[in-house]
């Protein structure tokens, strides 16, 4: 399995994943404006074949340090197939984000 940074190529193999797993769905246009905001807080998950199987979204919060608050951000949507779970990688994709 190989981790890596989510690309705009990834998109459509993210929203398929979450389709297939999650409950709450998000348009395509919701996943390239994610991608364009935090485009290094984003990962996939692949299987030896380059099939994206998982994917991580994350952002962080804008407004911390107007609030006086820390730098601190949050997971948007994680969702790992279910033919690859209990492997570890959405372990490994919350590390990485």
């Amino acid at each position: 399995m190989n981790i890596r940074v989510a690309t705009p190529d990834d998109l459509l193999g993210m929203q398929a994943c979450n389709l297939q797993n999650l409950p709450e769905n998000y348009t395509l246009r919701y996943y390239l404006y994610h991608a364009m905001t935090w485009p290094s807080l984003s990962y996939v998950a692949e299987d030896h074949k380059g099939r994206i199987v998982g994917y991580i979204m994350a952002k962080m919060e804008e407004d911390t340090a107007e609030k006086g608050e820390e730098p601190h951000g949050h997971v948007t949507s994680i969702s790992v197939l279910r033919s690859y779970r209990r492997l570890g990688l959405a372990k490994k994709l919350m590390i990485q984000s």
